[in-house]
């Protein structure tokens, strides 16, 4: 016999890791159940600092994630780790590389460290990441570390989630860094060169330097080995220092203001899947769908459909109509805001039912 939510939200507010754990699982199958759950946790909430792990793919993410929370062990913290791994091609479940490089320093019962799947998120991100991070913050953690799988420039959803983002680079940046620095680069808050230990660490820092001040308040530059630990103890104090600055304190509370529900952005990424099971067509050949951010979450969710050069203009209220009814089932409206058949345009409105 299962749990009640409130059973589940007592035993994650004392910190018991199979509530944490069976909470986690409840956010990745039915984000409209784990609102329900993070709604009697909301006297829980906005006091751990979320740090932001990303980085181009190769950059040894995960390897510093598994020396930071070492570190920070050390340093007589509580820490947990969402790692976000591919989605595998045969299951959809996470490939849980991520988890077996970090390492499985969960022993300490001060720290847990849980795998999700993208499951087709574009910006490194699973959509279920925002209501699995509340979870740990309810349970008492004072560091949650969110490792996203590396996806390049759109890696960028983590902007929205961490109180701090560390953005880490091999050495060897070369032509990569060109490609990158427009995206996740500028949102760092501190920046760091692995593999300090070997050639090329130098040239890297460097690069950094000068292209940093490009960006916001030039972030500072940590080199730093797992091999050989230098730097590891800076990167966690200067991490440390900023759980103590008011600005991340803020987003804290902000993100606490409104825990209860996924975000409509999140759920519409759940929604877009969805669509391909539900229509007899593929709607990613013939159409675009997309989302457009909401100034604030009581405003709506706007989606943008538009007919791809070749598609079928009628294939639009087939969207609208599927859209509708997953929408209901989450207890959500969307209706139609403007339809242009002629000009194969549709806009929507994606809204928490009154």
């Amino acid at each position: 016999m299962g749990l009640s939510l409130d059973d589940l939200a007592s035993g994650v507010a004392a910190g018991e890791r199979p509530a944490l754990a069976r909470a986690l699982s409840l956010a990745e199958r039915d984000s409209a159940a784990a609102a329900g759950l993070l709604s009697r946790l909301a006297d829980s909430l906005g006091r751990a600092h979320v740090i932001g792990i990303t980085g181009p793919p190769g950059a040894g993410k995960s390897t510093l994630v598994g020396v930071m929370l070492r570190q920070f062990l050390e340093m007589g913290q509580r820490v947990a780790v969402l790692a976000v791994d591919p989605s595998s091609p045969v299951t959809g479940g996470a490939l849980l590389g991520d988890r077996f490089r970090i390492g499985e320093s969960a022993a300490d019962d001060r720290s847990f460290i849980r795998s999700t799947a993208t499951r087709g998120s574009l910006g490194g991100l699973t959509g279920a990441a925002r209501q699995m991070v509340a979870l740990m913050d309810a349970a008492g953690f004072d560091l949650v570390m969110v490792e996203t799988v590396g996806t390049g420039q759109s890696e960028i959803d983590v902007a929205g989630l961490a109180d701090s983002i560390v953005v880490a680079f091999p050495p060897g940046l070369g032509d990569e860094l060109q490609a990158i620095k427009a995206g996740i680069l500028e949102l760092a808050d501190l920046l760091v060169v692995t593999k300090s230990d070997t050639a090329g660490a130098q040239l890297a820092c460097q690069a950094l330097r000068t292209v940093a001040p490009l960006w916001r308040s030039a972030p500072p530059i940590h080199p730093v080995s797992a091999l050989t630990g230098d730097g590891i103890i800076s990167l966690a104090e200067a991490i440390l220092e900023r759980t103590r600055n008011p600005e991340p304190s803020a987003r804290r509370a902000a993100r606490a203001a409104q825990p209860a529900a996924a975000s409509l952005a999140e759920t519409f990424q759940d929604l877009r899947l969805e669509l391909d099971t539900r229509l007899p067509f593929d709607p990613a050949a013939g159409l675009s769908i997309r989302s457009m951010d909401a100034a604030a979450p009581a405003s709506g969710l706007q989606v943008q459909c538009s007919v791809r050069p070749g598609g079928d203009a009628f294939q639009l209220g087939a969207v609208a109509g599927a859209l509708m009814t997953l929408a209901a089932d989450r207890k959500l409206s969307c209706r139609i805001e403007d339809l242009d058949l002629a000009g194969g345009r549709m806009q929507l409105l994606l809204e928490h039912a009154a």
